[in-house]
């Protein structure tokens, strides 16, 4: 039965994170600080890790090479919802090939060195742990849905700590 509950949890929380193009991608500084911007992801792999373009010198790497850490929050207004996906993050700079398929229309405007810019680079966050909060689905864990169905990475598996 637990194991049902969480399949659908992962579930609306994939559902949710397709709807949404761009995210919050939050870091923390060496002060505690956090920061948030907006990222354009590409889509949630198979195995719940996302990835997506940035400059090198940018704070949001510096900050999570520091902590390895990051954090992206994902609102979706049209279920009432949101999903935040908190993880180990890294990055991927080394493969210009990787770079080139991940290249959109508008990367230009940020990168007008192309995806063979050294300071180009692909971030890439392997999910931990997500929380989810949904009314129009009804995932609003009591009290009064005053808190979000919190799922966590154990080895290969997912397990639902509040939900």
């Amino acid at each position: 039965m637990q194991a049902d509950k969480t399949e659908s949890l992962l579930h609306i929380a994939r559902s949710i994170v397709a709807k949404v193009p761009y995210c919050m991608a939050i870091t923390v500084t060496e002060a505690g600080h956090a920061n948030a911007r907006i990222v354009e992801p590409y889509s949630l792999s198979e195995h719940w890790s996302v990835r997506f373009l940035t400059g090198r010198q940018c704070r949001k790497v510096q900050e999570m090479q520091h902590t390895g850490r990051m954090t992206l929050s994902y609102q979706c207004d049209e279920d009432h919802a949101y999903v935040t996906l908190l993880g180990q993050a890294k990055v991927l700079d080394h493969d210009p090939a990787l770079k080139s398929t991940m290249w959109r229309k508008n990367s230009d405007v940020w990168f007008p060195g192309g995806p063979f810019d050294p300071d180009v680079v692909v971030i890439e966050l392997r999910v931990e742990q997500i929380e989810l909060w949904c009314l129009k689905l009804g995932v609003a864990p009591p009290p009064l849905g005053l808190q979000a169905a919190i799922l966590k990475r154990d080895g290969a598996e997912w397990i639902t700590l509040v939900g």
